[in-house]
């Protein structure tokens, strides 16, 4: 009788494993849906690095770079080591990625390494940082999904025309998604500048699903004021969140609910099955 018992309490043990491997996952998911805009919004008033206080460093490195790419894939290796920031913020966010179709916010960390594209999006070193002058083409890398962060899945769903903002607390640079482009890793001469365009380019994997042996690049341009400065402020036009991302977050939030409410069913069976085996116990 006891033998019996004690397989059961095993299977409810199992059951539960097999429900919190999922729940994990999920519910990492969720809380990124849930804390990303929370975190753009503590950014932007917080003590962290102004474009005030980057702009001076932003310039001298382009104007190191001279226009030459020297990028490495970061998707291509796992033994990258990201070089030191010059980031004052102890998390080292050099700006934050918001793109309203995609409802994405996202730091932007420098230098494209396997750690911090695990914590958001990040600045391929060896191509330009963000700026305002012409022949620049800062490139920025993101996963296609991970464990904690949907990120950059659904790039594909941006069009000509959709905004794409990188910003500070002091300043916003707009861009327009000029198009779409789908390249090979070692294709890096496809990312250098384009004489007098200033240009954005966020970097994906290409396809969705495995193997991604392709990068997919959107080509973005900078906006310019009518007196042919930087636009300095996102605007107030509300836009319409792709359908496939508000699908998406939906079914990532459905899911994790339904896992912890099936955990919490689970569990109070497994708390009874015990409780019951005590009272045996007990009762011998």
């Amino acid at each position: 009788m006891n033998s019996k018992k004690t397989m059961r309490i095993m299977g409810h043990v199992l059951i539960l494993l097999g429900i919190l491997l999922p729940l994990y996952g999920f519910g990492s998911l969720s809380k990124g849906i849930l804390l990303e805009k929370a975190k753009y919004k503590a950014f932007m008033t917080s003590d962290g690095p102004s474009y005030e206080h980057v702009a001076p460093v932003i310039e001298k490195y382009n104007a190191d770079r001279g226009g030459e790419v020297a990028a490495v894939d970061p998707f291509a290796t796992d033994d990258y080591v990201a070089a030191e920031s010059f980031i004052d913020d102890p998390d080292g966010v050099f700006a934050f990625l918001r793109i309203p179709k995609l409802d994405l916010y996202q730091p932007i960390y420098m230098d494209a390494s396997k750690e911090n594209l695990a914590r958001g999006v990040a600045h391929i070193m060896g191509t330009d940082l963000p700026g305002q002058s012409p022949g620049l083409r800062p490139v920025i890398a993101g996963h296609r999904g991970y464990y904690q962060s949907t990120f950059f899945i659904y790039l594909d769903e941006l069009a000509e025309g959709d905004s794409v903002f990188v910003e500070w607390k002091d300043k916003v640079l707009e861009y327009k998604v000029a198009g779409q482009e789908i390249i090979q890793p070692w294709e890096v001469e496809k990312l250098a500048p384009i004489e007098g365009r200033k240009l954005l380019t966020l970097l994906t994997c290409n396809p969705k699903r495995p193997p991604r042996r392709q990068r997919l690049l959107v080509n973005c341009e900078l906006v310019e004021k009518e007196e042919g400065g930087a636009a300095n402020a996102p605007g107030d036009k509300k836009v319409a969140v792709s359908k496939k991302v508000k699908q998406m977050n939906a079914g990532v939030l459905a899911i994790t609910a339904g896992l912890i409410l099936l955990l919490l069913w689970r569990g109070k069976k497994f708390f009874e099955e015990l409780r019951k085996k005590e009272e045996e116990q007990e009762q011998e």
